[in-house]
């Protein structure tokens, strides 16, 4: 399942642990690494603690910062029918949340879905600094 769906890790520790004091709006956990994934192509970290080692998709058992369990958060894709503000054509795409940031790929790249308004015949590629938006 893990290869044919676009999803995001983040793993959780005590909230001094976090990465730039980044920490989990729901549980208040410090965030030690948070990547989004589309396997074989795209696995982009955000954020990675500094020595925390993880493999693709599995979990370091322990936290570096206090030696302490991480907590795996993944949440998985939803599909979503957009309309065309071009031409009025209904297109689907694939779409990842985590707090207030939106993501799917397109021609293998990922992109803010909240940019991705246009249907495959007027899409153009978005600037590479709207993913930090």
């Amino acid at each position: 399942m893990l290869h044919s769906r676009l999803y995001i890790d983040v793993h959780l520790c005590r909230a001094e642990c976090g990465v730039f004091e980044n920490k989990d709006l729901t549980t208040g956990k410090g965030i030690v690494y948070l990547a989004i994934f589309d396997l074989p192509e795209i696995n982009y970290v955000f954020l990675q603690a500094e020595g925390y080692q993880t493999t693709r998709g599995y979990v370091a058992e322990k936290c570096n910062q206090c030696d302490g369990t991480v907590e795996l958060l993944r949440i998985f894709s939803k599909f979503q029918d957009r309309k065309c503000r071009d031409c009025n054509d209904t297109f689907t795409i694939e779409t990842v949340s985590y707090s207030t940031h939106s993501f799917t790929v397109v021609n293998k790249k990922l992109l803010r879905d909240r940019f991705f308004y246009q249907c495959p015949k007027h899409f153009g590629m978005q600037d590479g600094d709207m993913l930090f938006i």
